[in-house]
């Protein structure tokens, strides 16, 4: 979303996204749901694809619109996504 999301809408957004701030077994758990949800994308498409998705998260000034969210939840998300990067990035694709 570009620019600043205010009332209802910024609470559902974050809301939205308050599985990037899982404990990290629980974002490892929430990545394996998603992965299989894709299960139809190659390997090498989600290797690329996905961190795409997911480096856009990352060089957002903010995930969370609520200043409460955001000290509760931002720096969580950015280190359980940073780590999925590291990673795909670190895992061979099967031959």
């Amino acid at each position: 979303m570009n620019g600043p999301a205010e009332g209802d809408l910024a609470y559902f957004l974050d809301a939205d996204l308050a599985v990037l701030a899982r404990e990290p077994a629980g974002y490892a758990r929430y990545t394996q749901q998603i992965r299989a949800e894709y299960a139809h994308v190659e390997d090498s498409d989600w290797c690329a694809g996905r961190p795409a998705v997911m480096q856009r998260f990352l060089d957002a000034d903010q995930l969370y619109f609520n200043n409460g969210t955001r000290a509760a939840w931002e720096e969580r998300a950015r280190a359980n996504m940073s780590a999925e990067l590291t990673a795909i990035a670190t895992t061979p694709l099967k031959a």
